[in-house]
């Protein structure tokens, strides 16, 4: 696969003046799905698939507010679908902090 490794807490994005961070636990998830997504999939369908949730991204990086912050999580995070995934992630006045990218058929309300 072609496409950057992810790096937790450094800015990361593929156009000037869009950025995004990502947790540890951000990047990690990442490389499972982008592993997983070889294994099922195929490395050009995983390559695709690691290109849509980086567009995601950057899209959530130029307009933070997109989704609607959930106050019934603990704590209050923004959630946003992508594909089978559900990005989690903070958004204020430094950017955007990915906090998680979790399966839409995970339990993830408890620990975003």
């Amino acid at each position: 696969m072609t496409s950057r490794r992810p790096h937790a807490g450094k800015p990361v994005s593929s156009r000037p003046g869009v950025t995004y961070r990502l947790t540890a636990k951000a990047a990690d998830d990442i490389r499972r799905i982008t592993a997983d997504g070889i294994r099922m999939f195929g490395a050009a369908q995983a390559s695709r698939y690691h290109a849509r949730l980086r567009q995601s991204f950057e899209a959530l990086a130029r307009y933070p507010e997109l989704a609607r912050e959930r106050h019934e999580l603990t704590p209050p995070v923004r959630v946003h679908p992508c594909g089978s995934h559900i990005i989690v992630y903070l958004a204020d006045q430094s950017g955007v902090l990915i906090v998680r990218v979790r399966h839409g058929h995970e339990d993830w309300g408890n620990e975003p």
